[in-house]
C-alpha cells in the first residue's frame, strides 16, 4: 500500500471516522480498511479496532512487563536520547528541535528517551538559580509546549531529576506531561523493557555518581542480567556521557545529555557529552535481528539555527 493512501487513512482516523465511514470516503470495502489498519499496526503504529471503531492507543500493550510493538519492516531507524533536563537554564531546545527535524526527514518513527526529561526541583538550594521554571505546573506546561512535536512516538522513562517532584509532592511529572501529548508515551519510572518485533530493548536511567571508569556501571548492570534476559539494545542514561560497546550480542549504548554544563556540574569537574545515538536495525525475512549499527552525533556549545 502506498504511503499516500496510508497517510490519508491516518488523516481520517484522526478525524474519528469509523471503519464504515472511512470505507465510504475512500471508496473501498471495509475489509480492505481493516487490512490497511493492520498494516499500520505492523509498522509500529498504536491502533486497535473495537466494534468497528479505530482507536488510538496511548501506550503499546504490556505483556509480562514488556511493552510490545509489532514490526514487519526489514529496516528500522531509531533515535536514542536522554537527560534533556528541560526547564534548566542550560537546556538545549535548539538541539532537540534539530534532532527531531532530522528524525522526520529520515523517516524515523521511534524515539527512546532514557530519563531526566525535566530538571526537576532538588533539595540543593542553589538549583533555583539554574531553573527557568520553579513550580511543578510551570515545568509541566513548559515541557508540553516546548518539546518538539513528532509524527512518530517518543517512548519515555523518568529519571532521578523527574522523581524529585514525586518525592516532594507525590506527582509523576513525566506521566502528566505525556498525558497532554499524543506523541509522547510514558513507560514508567527508571526502567522499561520493549520489544519492537523481535528487537529487545532495555532502558535504564540509574542513580548515583560516575564511577572511576565510565563503563564500569554499565558492565556491572549487564552482568547482573541472566543470558536469556539480555536485550539486543541496552540503553543507559544519567551520567551525561556517551560510549558504546558490544558484549554477548548486546549493544550497550550509554546516552549522553542535551544540556550544557551547569555551575554544579562544572564545580564537580565534570563535562557532559551533548550527544544522541542514531541506530539502524536490519531484520531478515523471518523478522530476526541480524544487524545493529549505531551512529553517535555530538554537539558543541554553539546554538543550532533552524533551517
Amino acid at each position: 500500500m502506498s504511503k499516500e493512501v496510508l497517510d490519508r487513512l491516518e488523516y481520517l482516523i484522526n478525524k474519528k471516522k469509523s471503519v464504515v465511514e472511512i470505507a465510504q470516503i475512500m471508496e473501498l470495502e471495509p475489509y480492505i480498511i481493516y487490512g490497511m489498519v493492520q498494516e499500520l499496526i505492523n509498522m509500529g503504529k498504536l491502533y486497535s479496532i473495537v466494534d468497528g471503531e479505530i482507536l488510538k492507543l496511548k501506550a503499546p500493550p504490556k505483556v509480562d512487563d514488556v511493552y510490545k510493538i509489532p514490526n514487519t519492516m526489514e529496516h528500522q531507524r531509531l533515535l536514542l536520547l536522554s537527560d534533556t533536563h528541560l526547564c534548566s537554564k542550560y537546556d538545549r531546545l535548539d538541539i532537540l528541535r534539530y534532532v527531531y527535524d532530522r528524525a522526520e526527514s529520515e523517516g524515523v518513527q521511534t524515539v527512546l528517551h532514557c530519563g531526566d526529561f525535566t530538571d526537576g526541583r532538588s533539595n540543593r538550594p542553589e538549583q533555583v538559580y539554574e531553573l527557568k521554571e520553579l513550580s511543578y505546573e510551570g515545568q509541566k506546561d513548559y515541557c508540553v509546549e516546548k518539546y518538539p512535536r513528532f509524527s512518530g512516538k517518543t517512548y519515555v522513562i523518568s529519571g532521578n531529576h523527574d522523581d524529585w517532584w514525586y518525592k516532594s509532592s507525590g506527582s509523576d511529572i513525566v506521566k502528566s506531561i505525556c498525558k497532554e501529548r499524543e506523541d509522547l508515551v510514558y513507560l514508567g519510572p527508571d526502567v522499561a523493557d520493549m520489544k519492537i518485533g523481535k528487537l529487545k530493548i532495555h532502558m535504564f536511567h540509574g542513580k548515583g555518581s560516575v564511577s572511576y571508569a565510565k563503563s564500569y556501571k554499565a558492565q556491572k548492570y549487564l552482568d547482573s542480567m541472566s543470558m536469556e534476559r539480555r536485550p539486543d539494545i541496552l540503553q543507559l542514561g544519567h551520567i551525561h556521557q556517551a560510549f558504546y560497546y558490544l558484549q554477548d550480542k548486546t549493544h550497550v549504548l550509554q546516552t549522553g545529555c542535551l544540556q550544557d554544563p551547569t555551575p554544579f556540574v562544572r564545580s564537580m569537574g565534570f563535562e557532559g557529552a551533548r550527544s544522541c545515538w542514531w541506530v539502524d536495525v536490519d531484520y531478515d525475512d523471518k523478522g530476526n535481528v541480524y544487524k545493529i549499527t549505531p551512529e553517535l552525533e555530538t554537539f558543541g556549545p554553539k546554538l543550532i539555527k533552524r533551517r
